[in-house]
């Protein structure tokens, strides 16, 4: 399975159309160059929209990108189509019920729309923009593989991930946002553990860059990345791909799907189903 990650700069567009177009750009890109079965854009990867407009308060700034999202999707979903790809579209600030979410939506080649809401929300989160955690947790299955997904500050903490392995998951794509290289190694060192514990792989998209005109997210770093078990059979150090950091990039990633499998019986180590679920019992429900 090959999988496209964009790294995406946070540069004022020159247009909201500029945007899209470039939006556009790299999802052609990675299908018809490269054959990319899955394209994952970043966390909050939409936020240089807001330096078209007028400056604000942060609390309203995130909440006038939420009246935005509602197009992101239909664009995504339309790049879905033309294409006959899945895409991950990083994640969108959306309201309901008066309350703020951050939520990943999936987008299918044949016009399928799935979300996943970002579960565990950061201190920054809630003071700059007050988002709310959601509930749910989503497998999406493509037929060539299943996957879920993990917001950023979510790998961070193992038990949804064992949910989504215990629900058949071999692969996990995480959109992530941070500021600095600190924040980066939490998200990257929490997804080759997860690799590790759960034999799936995981891929990472995060922003580069600075925004100058949006406040309380200004600054940005990653160095995205594609991880998978340390075996035998993956690579030495369990990184199939990883981008250059802190500059705008598309990584391409080979996936083994049927090496994966094999490993859940056969690996040097099995931790999937080594578990010890008479001390530990099940992996709690979502």
């Amino acid at each position: 399975m090959r999988t496209a990650s964009i790294q995406w700069d946070m540069q004022r567009p020159a247009s909201t159309e500029a945007f899209f177009e470039r939006a556009a750009f790299f999802v052609e890109t990675a299908v018809t160059d490269y054959g990319a079965h899955l394209v994952v854009f970043p966390e909050y990867f939409t936020l240089p929209l807001l330096s078209l407009g007028p400056r604000r308060r942060a609390m309203d700034s995130i909440r006038a990108l939420a009246e935005m999202t509602g197009g992101v999707n239909d664009e995504m979903t339309r790049l879905a189509r033309q294409h006959g790809v899945w895409i991950v579209a990083g994640s969108q600030p959306v309201v309901r019920d008066g309350h703020l979410f951050n939520i990943a939506f999936i987008h299918g080649p044949e016009g399928q729309l799935m979300e996943q809401p970002k579960l565990h929300i950061t201190p920054w989160e809630r003071h700059a923009w007050d988002v709310s955690g959601g509930d749910d947790l989503v497998v999406v299955d493509t037929g060539i593989v299943k996957f879920g997904v993990q917001i950023c500050y979510d790998i961070e903490f193992p038990e949804p991930t064992r949910v989504l392995a215990d629900r058949g998951i071999e692969l996990l794509v995480v959109p992530y946002c941070t500021d600095d290289r600190r924040g980066h190694l939490r998200v990257t060192r929490c997804a080759m553990a997860r690799a590790v514990e759960n034999q799936i792989d995981v891929v990472t998209a995060g922003c580069v860059g600075t925004l100058t005109r949006v406040p309380a997210a200004n600054l940005h770093y990653a160095r995205s990345g594609a991880f998978t078990p340390v075996d035998l059979a993956f690579p030495n150090d369990g990184i199939a791909a990883e981008a250059e950091p802190a500059v705008e990039q598309l990584l391409i990633a080979d996936l083994d799907l049927d090496a994966l499998r094999r490993s859940r019986g056969e690996g040097t180590v099995t931790p999937l189903k080594d578990r010890r679920r008479d001390l530990f019992g099940e992996a709690p429900k979502a």
